[in-house]
């Protein structure tokens, strides 16, 4: 599979869960709790809680996000790649750059889509989720550096 069907098909995925959970969300409506939470610990343990209504913030901040940073990656000379970009390199690094951005807009709405569907269940998150999350969102960032580094 090319580079250019896989970031179609990641952000298929990422539209996918949004619009999944939005439509889960609506249809879960009424059997989300009076009471949810709306903050998490580091370890995924409700530390503030609020009205249901709280939630319906969450979906919509998701959608902007996506948006945002679907917008972005069309715009690779806005990008801060941290290498001087030439004519002979141009092509590497927006695509080393593209590939970073596909993968955080991907693990970004993950977190979203589970923090929605934990919130309006009334549950902690696994404990593993924001290790993983960090693990995986500044790995990408490092291999993404060193790839920089090496196509300048």
């Amino acid at each position: 599979m090319n580079k250019k069907l896989f970031y179609r098909v990641i952000n298929i995925i990422c539209v996918l869960m949004v619009l999944g959970t939005t439509i889960w969300l609506i249809a879960y409506w009424r059997n989300i709790p009076a009471e949810i939470p709306t903050h998490f610990d580091l370890y995924g343990n409700p530390d503030a809680y609020g009205s249901k209504k709280d939630i319906i913030m969450l979906p919509i901040l998701t959608w902007i996000m996506l948006g945002v940073m679907s917008i972005v990656e069309c715009f690779p000379g806005t990008w801060n790649t941290g290498v001087k970009v030439t004519p002979e390199n141009s092509a590497r690094v927006y695509s080393i750059i593209k590939g970073m951005l596909v993968w955080i807009k991907l693990f970004v709405m993950l977190i979203f889509v589970l923090l929605i569907i934990f919130s309006a269940l009334a549950k902690a998150l696994p404990v593993w989720l924001v290790p993983v999350e960090m693990v995986l969102i500044f790995g990408i960032i490092i291999v993404t550096f060193v790839r920089l580094f090496r196509a300048r």
